[in-house]
């Protein structure tokens, strides 16, 4: 069993470093030949369709201490003004202030009411969408490209949801055991039921375990990916480029940690390696997501797997010195599930447990523009 400073610093550990998975592009460098869609066109609607989600998300929700599901303690804050209060200006107060936080969900909902609306009118025009089919038929082929369409059977169904959590698991087998030592895993002593079930129902708790992951993953992979896949981009632009040229789009966020902390030589060090790490952390999770999204042709995978991670946070495997006999079990398994995933990744995303190949969308798209969806 660990050691008890070592599972207190465990939870702060895991509890400080949580998930940035919004990944957007506003300009897209693919090309091709063989499509009439314009790639300017992708450059337009990819900053109007995440410029919101970017402002709204992006400053970390799931980045800070006090919301990680494993944190014993919640910052309290005033439900807000009166109606006889002046309006609150919302620019000074915390982003989990409960006002801030309802005000982004209204937002949030406009977007994902005015972005497939945009995008409709943009595959009718470019062709995308068929136009000598039925009302019906053009809708369920337009829903059927931002993933979202219900699997032939109960069977596939049920592959949507537990593969690509099962995935993700296997990937954090170390933090796994960390949790079973340290007694916090479900049943066990220090889990505290009460303490999590606030967490999730609290605004915080579905703001980032529920309207983040559905939202983002919505707009940053279903969207954004449906646009350049019509542009006749490889699946290698898609799972790459993507997620990657939307972390470098937000580096300006460590300008801001570096301002805030106090423009020092220690605060810039400090605000450099916190990008360096979360445009690194972003990257891997979207070329996942991507790949994901593009195998199974479905969103409900990606959104469970970035909701799962946001839970889980980042694996910290700078207090498994503090296990004792169990250290080099703990080492063994982080490198194990890292090594399985990897392993897994491509049998347990073949389209065949979640589809007809010959009615997903992405598989006939991406089937013969690269092996790596193959």
């Amino acid at each position: 069993m660990a050691q008890a400073s070592g599972t207190t610093d465990n939870r702060a550990h895991r509890s400080s470093t949580h998930l940035q998975i919004i990944e957007a592009s506003s300009t897209a460098t693919t090309s091709t030949t063989s499509s009439s869609f314009s790639v300017s066109t992708l450059a337009s609607a990819s900053a109007s369709s995440s410029a919101f989600v970017t402002t709204s998300f992006n400053q970390g929700h799931v980045a800070t201490p006090e919301v990680a599901i494993h944190s014993h303690s919640t910052p309290h804050y005033d439900q807000g003004p009166s109606r006889f209060q002046s309006p609150v200006d919302t620019q000074k107060l915390d982003r989990d202030h409960p006002t801030v936080i309802k005000q982004r969900f209204k937002g949030i909902l406009l977007t994902l009411f005015l972005v497939p609306l945009y995008l409709w009118w943009l595959f009718r025009i470019s062709g995308v969408i068929p136009p000598d089919l039925s009302f019906w038929a053009r809708l369920g082929h337009f829903l059927s490209l931002l993933g979202i369409s219900i699997p032939s059977n109960v069977f596939k169904l049920v592959n949507h949801i537990v593969i690509p959590i099962f995935m993700v698991s296997i990937l954090f087998m170390g933090p796994v055991l960390m949790m079973f030592l340290s007694n916090e895993l479900p049943f066990q002593q220090a889990f505290d039921w009460t303490t999590q079930r606030q967490h999730l129902r609290g605004l915080i708790g579905i703001r980032n375990f529920v309207v983040g992951p559905i939202s983002e993953e919505f707009i940053f992979r279903a969207c954004m990916v449906a646009i350049v896949a019509q542009s006749g981009a490889s699946s290698y632009i898609m799972i790459f480029g993507l997620p990657l040229v939307f972390g470098i789009a937000h580096l300006n966020h460590g300008y801001e940690a570096y301002v805030k902390k106090g423009r020092t030589r220690r605060a810039f060090l400090s605000a450099a390696m916190t990008t360096c790490f979360q445009l690194a952390y972003t990257a891997l999770f979207g070329w996942f997501a991507t790949y994901l999204f593009l195998r199974t042709s479905n969103i409900i995978g990606p959104c469970l797997c970035h909701s799962f991670c946001n839970m889980m946070g980042f694996p910290d495997v700078t207090n498994i010195q503090y296990y004792g006999r169990w250290k080099n079990w703990l080492y063994l398994a982080f490198l194990t599930g890292i090594v399985l995933f990897g392993i897994s990744l491509r049998p347990l995303t073949n389209p065949v447990w979640y589809g007809d190949e010959a009615s997903s969308a992405y598989w006939r798209i991406t089937m013969g523009v690269t092996d790596i969806i193959e």
